[in-house]
């Protein structure tokens, strides 16, 4: 059974999202610049500009009040472990790789959102909802858009480091990010 986030709960819930979204803007930003191949790289420019617009929708969320916003856009240990992993793809070549780890991470931030929507209280109940919505269309336009790009990807996977990826990746098989703060 899920239990209803308190509102400093979901004021950190709301800030993991944010943060996940940034971490997503920064790392297929970066990878943009990488691929050489003209329409990957511009569905990885259109990956990171989505991730930077729903990192926005969800700072917007966030209490303006001491501490203020800043304060809850934070990950975890094993988030920021996830990240490091898929920074280590480097290359041109390794096109397939960086879009595997994409789908991934849109999936594990969609998730998140899911997450979030079904625990969200009573007082951000509304806005949290709405966004959310908005959100999910949004990344699952953007899975799409990655499956579709490596469909048409010949290069071989990195499978030692997507081993690594995915292995960071397990630990959140069975249950989203926002449980990570449950433990906190």
């Amino acid at each position: 059974m899920t239990t209803t986030l308190s509102a400093p709960q979901s004021a950190r819930a709301i800030g993991l999202c944010c943060w996940l979204e940034q971490q997503a803007f920064a790392l297929l930003g970066a990878w943009t610049t990488e691929l050489r191949q003209a329409g990957p790289k511009l569905v990885m420019l259109e990956l990171s500009d989505h991730a930077a617009w729903r990192a926005q929708r969800w700072y917007e969320l966030l209490p303006t009040a001491p501490p203020g916003a800043d304060a809850l856009v934070l990950g975890t240990g094993e988030l920021d472990a996830l990240i490091a992993t898929a920074r280590e793809i480097d290359g041109a070549d390794r096109a397939l790789d960086r879009f595997t780890v994409a789908v991934s991470l849109l999936t594990l931030i969609e998730r998140s959102v899911s997450a979030l929507a079904d625990r969200t209280t009573a007082v951000s109940g509304a806005a949290v909802l709405r966004i959310a919505g908005i959100i999910r269309s949004d990344l699952l336009a953007d899975l799409d858009r990655c499956r579709e790009v490596m469909s048409g990807l010949d290069a071989p996977p990195d499978s030692l480091l997507l081993d690594r990826f995915d292995q960071d990746l397990r630990r959140f098989d069975t249950a989203s990010p926002l449980e990570l703060l449950d433990r906190t």
